[in-house]
């Protein structure tokens, strides 16, 4: 019964949980994202149509990075975070579809027409709230979290069609236009916080994020300070 009374009072104490953490720590930082800006062409092949597939165009993004973290004890606390992507760059996918033409006894060219999607000057801003977990620690502190909610991405597409009937060349621009959008975003990640002062930390971290609720998959990582306020 003793043990038991000593075990539960180790457990509830202050200097376990609550002594030495911080009410709420404020990260600001510089960050870079690899960004799907647009999916994959799948191959499709139907009656007299075959479509060759591509690969995923990406693109390599700059910006910042801040959150705040209430914490709750030391290992658990709730994020609220924000970020900002920005380029002057393109990036740019093409997919070839192949038609037959049935022509009877004579024989016709195929017609093949190239489409190419081209998305340029993306920007982006990301705001997502959830869960963190850390482990305590002297110097070092790793962190988790799970993080979830919404993205605005402004990115200027363009689409060109390229028709090779009988072997001549039409090329035509279908549009290019800045659209706006906003969609689902989560984050999976984490990082490291590396104590400099007792209320200043410097950390790097990195996540997987998906928007949109599509096959959109991207990467970032972020590094900058720490404060920690209240201990």
């Amino acid at each position: 019964m003793r043990n038991l009374l000593c075990a539960v009072v180790f457990l509830s104490s202050p200097a376990l949980f609550g002594q030495d953490a911080p009410k709420a720590e404020v990260f600001a930082g510089f960050s870079f994202a690899n960004y799907e800006l647009i999916g994959p062409t799948q191959g499709l092949s139907i009656s007299n149509e075959t479509i060759s597939g591509t690969s995923a165009a990406r693109l390599s993004l700059f910006g910042w990075n801040g959150s705040v973290v209430a914490n709750m004890n030391r290992w658990f606390g709730f994020a609220t975070d924000f970020s900002g992507y920005y380029s002057g760059s393109s990036t740019s996918t093409t997919s070839t579809t192949t038609i037959t033409n049935p022509c009877g006894p004579v024989s016709c060219p195929s017609e093949i027409i190239t489409t190419k999607i081209v998305a340029a000057s993306p920007k982006i801003h990301n705001f997502l709230l959830g869960p963190q977990f850390s482990y305590p620690g002297s110097k070092i502190r790793p962190f988790g979290h799970l993080l979830i909610g919404v993205e605005h991405s402004d990115v200027a597409r363009s689409e060109i069609v390229t028709s090779t009937p009988s072997g001549i060349g039409i090329t035509s621009l279908l549009g290019s236009v800045a659209s706006g959008s906003n969609g689902f975003a989560m984050a999976i990640g984490g990082g490291v916080d590396y104590s400099v002062k007792r209320n200043l930390a410097w950390q790097l971290a990195a996540d997987y994020l998906t928007a949109q609720g599509s096959n959109q998959n991207h990467v970032r990582v972020s590094t900058g300070l720490v404060w920690r306020l209240g201990r």
